[in-house]
């Protein structure tokens, strides 16, 4: 495997209701021929206080993905996505080839359920050296060796509403090149010892850090979404994962090394650990990619300014605008 694709679909919505209605209207596209290998599901409410529930879906073989995509049925399907009304829709995929990827895990698969890549059994999870010091993700990034990241976007600085109005119209963003894009996520499914501290004093804390980088585009990131993870019928799972775009590798990294707010989470989590009743119960992993220029495909029908990388407006490509 040279590269896999990693796609979120989402519908958007004031209430929670119409959001996980309109989900579920999107759910019968991922079954059938080139459906995906790894199907998750979550929700979250993003920083304009819409309410988004967001299937979560991989394919081993991009060639499969393109298949899926270019079917009758997936494309006339969002291309009858209305582009007004209450609803928005939004899609963001990306093609990851396997030497710009890294992923770590505290347990092994056969040992603890897990979602996102390390689902699929073709996926080898080897203990690495190369890690417990900053830069260790950069490290495990293969082409780290021979390339710098360098952005194609240095500086994110976001439009206004007042700027740029986005409702009503279906939107594609091209998006520069070494943007990094990192899903980290928690699971207690399995946990006796730990789930109750876990939940109390570590998942707030990770929370509120994540919320600091969805209201600050100084931090260098794009967008970041606070994922409470579901069954494929919308019923809440003992899991959550965060989601979030960065300009760079480096802004992610300058944000985890540096900033209090991921202090925090750390010595929250070392808090926890620390003397504790026994082995640590509470699963964690992470998956971080840094995307070339291309790789990342978006549209945006009828969603609001702040969604996505819809504040990038002078990437913006109008398909359809009522």
């Amino acid at each position: 495997m040279q590269a896999f694709v990693f796609a979120q679909f989402a519908c958007q919505a004031g209430s929670a209701d119409e959001a996980a209605h309109g989900a579920a209207a999107l759910a019968e596209l991922f079954a059938g021929e080139h459906q995906p290998d790894v199907l998750d599901r979550g929700r979250f409410t993003d920083t304009a206080g819409s309410h988004n529930v967001v299937w979560l879906a991989y394919w081993f073989d991009p060639e499969a993905h393109d298949r899926w995509q270019r079917s009758d049925r997936v494309r006339s399907a969002w291309e009858q996505l209305p582009s007004d009304g209450p609803v928005g829709h939004w899609r963001e995929a990306c093609v990851i080839p396997v030497e710009r990827n890294e992923t770590l895990h505290t347990h092994r698969r056969a040992d603890y359920a897990t979602s996102g890549l390390a689902q699929h059994e073709a996926v080898e999870l080897p203990e690495t050296q190369v890690h417990d010091y900053w830069g260790a993700a950069r490290d495990r990034i293969a082409d780290s060796a021979v390339d710098p990241f360098e952005p194609g976007l240095p500086v994110f600085e976001p439009r206004t509403a007042l700027e740029c109005d986005t409702l009503g119209r279906r939107i594609t963003v091209e998006v520069p090149g070494n943007v990094a894009l990192i899903r980290t996520a928690q699971d207690w499914s399995a946990s006796t010892l730990y789930r109750e501290k876990y939940l109390a004093d570590v998942k707030p804390v990770k929370d509120r850090g994540v919320d600091f980088l969805a209201t600050h585009a100084d931090s260098g990131c794009i967008a970041a979404r606070n994922l409470d993870e579901e069954s494929v019928d919308g019923s809440p799972l003992p899991r959550a994962c965060t989601i979030a775009w960065f300009a760079s590798l480096e802004h992610l990294m300058t944000w985890c090394r540096s900033h209090r707010t991921h202090l925090e989470i750390y010595a929250s989590f070392f808090q926890m650990v620390g003397g504790g009743p026994g082995p640590l119960d509470v699963a964690f992993w992470h998956e971080v990619s840094v995307l070339p220029g291309g790789a990342v495909t978006t549209e945006y029908v009828n969603c609001h300014q702040a969604t996505g990388f819809l504040p990038l407006t002078a990437h913006h490509h109008s398909t359809i605008t009522d």
